[in-house]
C-alpha cells in the first residue's frame, strides 16, 4: 500500500494588481506582498491555529491598491477518500475563522466553497486604499485538524508546499512594474512539546522564546514540498493477531479425538511480530492461545509459533502484546554511516554470509538485462552507499506510479521489479521488489520486510505493508520505503512502522498449514489489528519471548516425527492403524500364553510325579 502525503501542494493565489498608468522611474520592486504564515500547536491538541497575514506594502509613491477588488486566501481539504470527514472538517473550519485588519478590528468576509477535495476560498475585500505610507494588512485565523497528527507522546505537524509554478516576482506588462512576493512559514509548539526527532526540509532556523520554540523555513526550500515536523521519541503498540481456522475433517467425531487429540489435528505456523535493533523494537506478550507447541526464532530474526488446533471442528488462534518502538532526537540522531563504495563493496565481499541477500528470485530478476542495464545506470558516478541508495530511490519514484485500484484489489497479483519498471500496475510489494532487485543487481546486500504502517488510534484490521532493509556495515539493517514518494525520503529510523517479518527471498513465513485432510488453505480468516496505545498503562504480567520460546535442537527430530504423524495422511492411519495392532499383538501374545499354560497342565497330568 502507498503511503500518501497528507499534505498537497497548494498554491497561494493573488489577485491581479490595479496599478495606475502614470510612467516613473521605478525602483527595484514598486510593491511587495508578504504572506507570513504562522502554525501553533498545544500540545495535547487535537488540531492546530493557523494565521495568515497579508501585508501589502507600496514602494513607489506614484501608485497604490484602490479599496476596489478584493483578496483571495485558499484554504485546502485534507486528501480523504471519505467524502463526510471532508465536510466535518470544513465546518470546523469554517466555524473557526476569523478576520481582522491591522488594528485588531473584524473585518467582513465570505466564503466560495469548492469541490469536495478542492479546499475553500476565504474572500477579503480591501477595507482601505493601499498607499505609501499605509500599508496593508489582514490577518485571516482558523483551526484545523489537517495539519496534526497526535498519539500520545508523539505528534506529527505537516504544512502544505507551495506549488511549482509559484513565482516570487511578478511584472506589470502594461506599466512594467514589479513586485516582490514572499511566502514565511514559522512552526510554534510550546514548552510541553516532545523531543524533535525528525524534520524537513533539512534548512530551518529555530528560535526559543519564553518556552516557545519556533521554526521558520524559507519560501524556496518549500517549492513541492511539504514542510513536516516529527515530535516525540517512542511509541506503544498494540496487536491482536486472529487466525479463524475451519474444519477439514469430518471423519473423526469429537468424543475420540478428545481423548487423543492426535487423531484430528492440524498445526499452523505463524509469524509473530519481531523484535529489530534499528528502532529498538521490543515485543511484550499478553495472551497466546492455545499454547503454542513450538516458538522458534529464525535465521532471518523472524519469530515463528507452531500451533495445534482440532482439525474435526471450527477453532481459533489469538494472540495479542505491545510493541515498544524507540527511534533518537534529532539533537543525538542516529548516523547512517555513508562509506565510500569501495571499502562498502570489499566489505560486503569478506562477508559470505551475506550472499544469500545478492541472489536473484521469480521476483528480483538481478540477472535479467533491462535490470542489470538500469541498474549499472544509476550506480555510475557514485561516491557513497548512501548515494546509491537515495539515486535508486528517487527512480523507482520517478518510473513508478502508484495504482490505487490495484492497491484495492485484495486478490492483485505481484508481478515483480522487471514489469513494474516497466509500466506495470505497481503498489507497495512492486517499489519494493523493483528496489531491492537494482540493489542486489548492484551488489548491495537487501531483503524485504513486511509488517504495518500508517497507524492510528482506531482499533482495525490492517493491511500488511512491504518496504525494503540494506544492509550497512556498523549499521545493520537500515530500513528504506520508496513507496513514500516525497523528497523527503523514508530512510532510517522511523516510529511510525511496525516490523512483522523479513525475508531474503519470495518465501513467505507468514502463515503455514500442515494437514492429512485434503483441503486448500486460504487466508481469509487471519487478521491482524494494530494501534497505538499508552505506554504509561501497559498491564502487569506481560511475557517476553524468551519467557515462552521452546526452540531445542534436540528436539528437532522429535518435531518432525510429530508433524508427519499428525499431518499426514500415513501418519494419521498410523495412528489409528497401531492401536489395533497393538492389542492384536497383546492378544495374540496372550492366547499364545494361555495355551503354553494349557500344554503345560496336560503334560503334568501324562506323567504324574
Amino acid at each position: 500500500m502507498k503511503l500518501t502525503q497528507k499534505i498537497q501542494n497548494v498554491a497561494l493565489l493573488f489577485l491581479i494588481f490595479l496599478l495606475s498608468q502614470v510612467p516613473i522611474n521605478a525602483q527595484d520592486y514598486d510593491f511587495v506582498l508578504t504572506n507570513d504564515a504562522k502554525v501553533t500547536y498545544i500540545t495535547g491538541s487535537e488540531y492546530v491555529n493557523v494565521t495568515i497575514q497579508l501585508l501589502r506594502e507600496v514602494k513607489d509613491q506614484a501608485y497604490y491598491f484602490s479599496t476596489q477588488g478584493e483578496h483571495s486566501f485558499h484554504i485546502p481539504d485534507l486528501v480523504s477518500d471519505d467524502t463526510e470527514d471532508i465536510k466535518k472538517e470544513r465546518e470546523f473550519k469554517k466555524n473557526s475563522i476569523v478576520v481582522t485588519n491591522d488594528s485588531g478590528k473584524k473585518v467582513p468576509f465570505s466564503i466560495e466553497e469548492l469541490d469536495i477535495g478542492q479546499g475553500l476560498y476565504i474572500k477579503v475585500p480591501n477595507y482601505r486604499d493601499t498607499t505609501y505610507t499605509q500599508p496593508y494588512r489582514v490577518n485571516v485565523k482558523y483551526s484545523t485538524h489537517d495539519y496534526v497528527k497526535r498519539m500520545y507522546d508523539w505528534f506529527v505537524i505537516e504544512y502544505p508546499a507551495l506549488h511549482e509554478d509559484t513565482k516570487f516576482e511578478q511584472t506589470h506588462e502594461e506599466s512594467k512594474t514589479k513586485a516582490l512576493i514572499n511566502y514565511n512559514l514559522e512552526i510554534e509548539v510550546d514548552e510541553k512539546a516532545f523531543p524533535l526527532s525528525r524534520v524537513f526540509p533539512s534548512e530551518y532556523e529555530e528560535k526559543l522564546d519564553e518556552g516557545k520554540t519556533s521554526y521558520s523555513f524559507s519560501a524556496k526550500n518549500r517549492i513541492g514540498q511539504s514542510v513536516y515536523l516529527e515530535f516525540g521519541t517512542e511509541q506503544f503498540y498494540k496487536f491482536e493477531l486472529t487466525l479463524k481456522t475451519k474444519k477439514t475433517d469430518n471423519i473423526i467425531p469429537e468424543k475420540y479425538s478428545s481423548a487423543l487429540n492426535a487423531l484430528s489435528t492440524n498445526i499452523y505456523e505463524l509469524a509473530l511480530p519481531r523484535e529489530f535493533a534499528e528502532n529498538n523494537q521490543r515485543v511484550s506478550i499478553e495472551s497466546i492461545t492455545p499454547k503454542p507447541t513450538k516458538l522458534i526464532t529464525d535465521t532471518e530474526g523472524n519469530v515463528i509459533a507452531t500451533f495445534e488446533v482440532p482439525a474435526n471442528k471450527e477453532s481459533q488462534i489469538y494472540v495479542s502484546g505491545y510493541i515498544q518502538v524507540t527511534q533518537k532526537p534529532i539533537t543525538s540522531k542516529l548516523e547512517i554511516p555513508n562509506s565510500e563504495l569501495g571499502n562498502y563493496f570489499a566489505s560486503i565481499k569478506s562477508d559470505k554470509n551475506l550472499n544469500k541477500y545478492l541472489t536473484s528470485t521469480k521476483y528480483w530478476e538481478i540477472n535479467d538485462p533491462f535490470i542489470k542495464q538500469e541498474a549499472e545506470k544509476l550506480l555510475t558516478g557514485q561516491n557513497t552507499i548512501l548515494d546509491v541508495i537515495r539515486t535508486d530511490y528517487k527512480y523507482i519514484n520517478d518510473v513508478l506510479e502508484y495504482d490505487t485500484k490495484k492497491a484495492e484489489d485484495p486478490n492483485a497479483l505481484r508481478i515483480g521489479a522487471k514489469a513494474s519498471l516497466q509500466g506495470g500496475p505497481a503498489v507497495c510489494m512492486e517499489y519494493s521488489d523493483s528496489m531491492i532487485a537494482l540493489l542486489r543487481a548492484q551488489g548491495i546486500p537487501s531483503r524485504a520486510a513486511f509488517g504495518y504502517t500508517n497507524i492510528g488510534l482506531e482499533i482495525e484490521e490492517k493491511i500488511s505493508h512491504q518496504w525494503v532493509q540494506v544492509w550497512i556495515p556498523e549499521y545493520g539493517w537500515l530500513s528504506i520505503d520508496p513507496s513514500f514518494e516525497s523528497a523527503n525520503m523514508t530512510i532510517g529510523q522511523n516510529i511510525q512502522y511496525v516490523l512483522w517479518d523479513t525475508l531474503a527471498d519470495e518465501n513467505s513465513v507468514d502463515i503455514k498449514a500442515f494437514s492429512a485432510d485434503n483441503f486448500e488453505f486460504d487466508a481469509s480468516g487471519y487478521t491482524v489489528k494494530v494501534y497505538a496505545v499508552d505506554g504509561k498503562a501497559l498491564p502487569d504480567g506481560l511475557l517476553s519471548y524468551s519467557d515462552i520460546e521452546t526452540q531445542s535442537k534436540e528436539n528437532e527430530t522429535k518435531e518432525t516425527l510429530n508433524l508427519i504423524i499428525k499431518t499426514t495422511v500415513i501418519g494419521k492411519a498410523l495412528i489409528i492403524v497401531l492401536p489395533v495392532l497393538i492389542v492384536l499383538v497383546l492378544l495374540i501374545l496372550l492366547i499364545s500364553l494361555i495355551l503354553l499354560l494349557i500344554k503345560r497342565l496336560r503334560s503334568r497330568k501324562a506323567y504324574p510325579g
